[in-house]
């Protein structure tokens, strides 16, 4: 499952710099978007309209990879970028790190990253997820997309 946001790209998100985290968006209408190949009784794991992955068509032990490609413009020198995925928002929330990255100069840089979540309990499994960022100085991110890879147990 690919999904592609087209909104980022003409307004990108704002960070404030040193003001906490801001959730990612993905409106999965890119033009690169391709939900074609779920795995059997999977029909989808992120919902736009939320702005959140739905893990309820997943089973304990499943696990869910995913690639998620950004583009982060930086405006000081020595930014720190950190990217993390909130989960089990609504219950027992935690949030695990996807990167944390130091840019020399201000401009705008690549920024792809692989990880995995594992449904190993109920409030993981049961409830949504976002992905955030946040950063010590004023940038701005667009939301290439992100892949996810799922494996049913």
């Amino acid at each position: 499952l690919d999904y592609n946001d087209l909104a980022t790209a003409t307004t990108p998100i704002s960070i404030t710099g040193g003001g906490g985290f801001v959730y990612l968006t993905n409106d999965g209408l890119g033009s690169f978007t391709n939900k074609l190949y779920p795995p059997s009784g999977v029909a989808d794991v992120w919902d736009s309209s939320t702005n959140s992955f739905d893990f309820s068509e997943l089973n304990l032990g499943s696990v869910m990879n995913y690639r998620i490609d950004l583009s982060i413009t930086t405006t000081a020198a020595n930014q720190e970028v950190n990217i993390q995925i909130e989960l089990a928002i609504g219950a027992s929330v935690y949030s695990l790190s996807v990167a944390q990255k130091q840019y020399k100069t201000s401009g705008t840089y690549p920024a792809v990253f692989s990880n995995f979540i594992y449904m190993g309990d109920s409030n993981t499994m049961n409830n949504p997820a976002k992905f955030k960022i946040s950063s010590g100085n004023n940038s701005t991110v667009v939301v290439n997309g992100w892949a996810c890879e799922i494996h049913l147990y």
